[in-house]
């Protein structure tokens, strides 16, 4: 944390902040930031970075808070280079990572009200260097991870198959190398499902299936097993509430690649 930090205010800074040093003296500053409406997140983040540049701060909230438009999140006080120097960093991180919190929890409460028992989880596809934070935000608005990185499950997919062979033998390997591990098979039709649904993987994942492909393929593989069943591919908010009265999880790249910002400022009082 503290390296990264560090990097991310080496980016903005570079050899410093030249309109601050020429502009204003370095005297104590107020400053609040405001923001929203959204769920929040980056506030552990925030607090960090606020320590790490000696500058004390007053806020009420923490990481999964929801906040309404134009809400105070922080007080702050210090130098003036310092808070000026923080401000573009602090409130990316916050608008970024908020953003994602926000999507989600609009995903997981839309989700929710057709399967109260279904979990939204977030891939690996995130931007590189920020995939813990981006997959803790999700979780701040309520979803889960799928994986965080390769090592944390097994899950074959079309690529694999097509190099691997079988998929009862590619599931059999799996297990041997790694049985502490959850196996996973993505699946691109009814056929392939139902084959892996006999294949004694822990979970089959229905890739880009139509609403109705789903409810067919979930009604005939719970009449020969309990597997667990995940859906994913071209899922979003306007078409979630038709995919999930029928899966066990469903998986959206949206959540961390498309969450549009929310909003929040900083301004010296």
């Amino acid at each position: 944390m503290k390296d990264t930090l560090e990097e991310w205010l080496a980016e903005d800074i570079g050899k410093g902040d030249f309109t601050s040093e020429s502009v204003i003296s370095n005297g104590s500053c107020n400053a609040h930031i405001r923001g929203g409406p959204g769920t929040l997140s980056g506030i552990d983040l925030v607090h960090k970075l606020l320590n790490k540049m000696k500058i004390e701060f007053k806020t009420d909230f923490s990481d999964g808070d929801i906040v309404s438009e134009n809400t105070l999140i922080y007080d702050l006080e210090g130098k003036a280079h310092d808070i000026m120097k923080s401000e573009r960093l602090i409130l990316n991180i916050l608008s970024h990572f908020s953003g994602v919190a926000s999507l989600t929890a609009k995903i997981v409460k839309l989700a929710k009200k057709s399967n109260p028992n279904i979990e939204i989880l977030a891939t690996r596809k995130t931007i590189p260097g920020i995939r813990e934070f981006s997959k803790k935000a999700v979780v701040h608005g309520g979803g889960m991870t799928h994986r965080l990185r390769l090592d944390d499950a097994i899950l074959i997919k079309d690529n694999h198959l097509k190099l691997s062979g079988s998929i009862a033998d590619a599931v059999q390997k799996s297990k041997n190398r790694h049985p502490n591990l959850t196996v996973e098979v993505e699946a691109d039709n009814l056929v392939q499902a139902l084959e892996v649904a006999n294949s004694g993987a822990d979970r089959l994942m229905l890739d880009n299936f139509t609403p109705s492909e789903v409810s067919e393929a979930v009604s005939q593989i719970r009449q020969i097993s309990d597997i667990e069943i995940e859906v994913s591919g071209g899922i979003n908010s306007t078409n979630i509430v038709d995919y999930a009265p029928y899966p066990d999880f469903i998986s959206m790249s949206s959540l961390t690649m498309s969450a549009p910002p929310v909003d929040f400022s900083l301004h010296v009082i």
